[in-house]
């Protein structure tokens, strides 16, 4: 590769890896956020998938492992990548402000369709991010493996928006009723709860 393709290349990746650190750091300061949806919570341990298959590309065009077709073509994948990755920094940045207390309140009840549903703006970036680093190993500048199946999955769970209505870690049964017939969300041993009311309901440990 020559020098002007292999520094215009590693460049594309160092902005990528740059901004998928900030992403990174976001998740990292809000992950045992009081209230944080289980599914967000899961994505946010996923993320660092992305930057480590960064790295590993960053390392194969500085071993000179990149062919100069190979650096080119990949050049507007990495533009991509960088630009949906920007966009998923803002959205983390707006949601989880550092501002203790407030933080949980802003990403779950301000932000919610942001990060839940089949067309939410991060479900359709990460989308965009994974296809991006797919396309990358096709061009032969890594193989990715299987390290980015467990942030696909992650990524999939936000379409179904079902987090934090019945969360219960005690003893005993969870029975809804929502108008219809009761459902039962959790079952097992005693002190079974009834909730006749749709809204969010948290429970912690049962004490005798």
């Amino acid at each position: 590769m020559s020098g002007a393709e292999a520094i215009t290349t590693i460049q594309l990746i160092d902005a990528c890896i740059g901004i998928a650190n900030t992403i990174i750091d976001i998740g990292r300061a809000v992950h045992d956020a009081q209230g944080l949806p289980p599914k967000l919570r899961d994505l946010l341990e996923k993320l660092p998938a992305i930057e480590e298959l960064l790295e590993s590309a960053h390392e194969s065009c500085e071993e000179g492992r990149v062919t100069e077709d190979a650096s080119k073509s990949v050049q507007p994948i990495l533009r991509q990548c960088a630009e949906a990755l920007a966009e998923l920094r803002d959205i983390f940045r707006k949601a989880c402000p550092k501002d203790g207390e407030n933080r949980t309140k802003r990403i779950w009840r301000g932000t919610k369709a942001v990060f839940f549903g089949r067309d939410s703006q991060v479900q359709k970036l990460l989308v965009t991010i994974q296809d991006d680093l797919r396309l990358l190993e096709q061009k032969e500048i890594y193989v990715i493996g299987d390290k980015v199946d467990a942030l696909q999955q992650a990524t999939e769970a936000l379409v179904n928006n079902d987090d934090g209505k019945y969360t219960h870690t005690g003893a005993g049964n969870i029975i809804a009723n929502e108008g219809g017939s009761p459902t039962n969300y959790v079952v097992g041993g005693s002190n079974n709860r009834q909730i006749s009311n749709p809204g969010v309901y948290n429970e912690g440990p049962s004490s005798t």
